[in-house]
C-alpha cells in the first residue's frame, strides 16, 4: 500500500518502482562488469607506449616519491598515464615529463639501509623511502626472480602481522 502511494510522487515513484522491480544486489547476486583494456607498455613495439614506459622508469630512477621536506607526493606517474590514456603523443608525454620534473626533487639518502631482519621497524618513517625501494627491488630481483606477485604475497599477506591488515583497519 505504501509503495503504491509513494509511486504517485514523481521523483520517488521512479525510485520505488525500479526498486520493487529488481532485487538489490546482495551476497547471492552478481554484477556483470566487462574487463578493462590492458595497456601492455612493457612489450609494445610502438613509440607511444615505449615512451610512456621509459618516462615512468626515468621518474622512478631520478625523482623521490615524497619531496619538499617529505610533504608532497610525486604525481608524475598519474600525469603521464592519464595523458597517455587520453591520447597524448610521444612529444606531449616528453613535454609533460619535463614540466613536472622541474618541480620534483632527487631521492634523498635514507638514514640507514633496510635488511630482512629490520624491514618492519621503519614502516611509516618517510625518511626511509629510498631504503624501502632498494630493499624491495633487491628482493624482487634476487629472491623472487622478478615475480612481483610473489613479493606482494610474501610482504603484504604472510607472517604473524600481515601488512594488508593495515590497509583496511589500523596499524600493521
Amino acid at each position: 500500500m505504501a509503495s503504491r502511494l509513494l509511486s504517485q510522487v514523481p521523483l520517488v515513484g521512479r525510485l520505488v518502482s525500479s526498486a520493487s522491480a529488481a532485487p538489490p544486489p546482495g551476497p547471492s547476486s552478481s554484477v556483470d562488469l566487462p574487463p578493462v583494456e590492458v595497456h601492455s607498455v612493457d612489450t609494445a613495439p610502438e613509440k607511444r607506449p615505449r615512451t610512456l614506459k621509459h618516462l615512468l622508469r626515468a621518474n622512478h630512477v631520478n625523482h623521490a616519491l615524497l619531496y619538499h621536506s617529505l610533504q608532497f607526493d610525486n604525481h608524475m606517474p598519474h600525469h603521464l598515464c592519464s595523458a597517455y590514456l587520453l591520447g597524448a603523443s610521444s612529444d606531449q608525454l616528453h613535454a609533460i615529463y619535463d614540466a613536472e620534473a622541474g618541480e620534483l626533487e632527487p631521492w634523498p639518502e635514507s638514514p640507514a639501509e633496510i635488511v630482512q631482519d629490520d624491514w618492519r621497524d621503519f614502516l611509516g618513517d618517510k625518511r626511509y623511502q629510498r631504503a624501502y625501494v632498494d630493499f624491495f627491488e633487491d628482493k624482487l630481483a634476487m629472491r623472487f626472480a622478478y615475480d612481483w606477485k610473489a613479493v606482494v604475497a610474501e610482504y603484504m599477506f604472510a607472517g604473524e602481522k600481515p601488512l594488508a591488515h593495515g590497509l583496511m583497519g589500523g596499524c600493521a
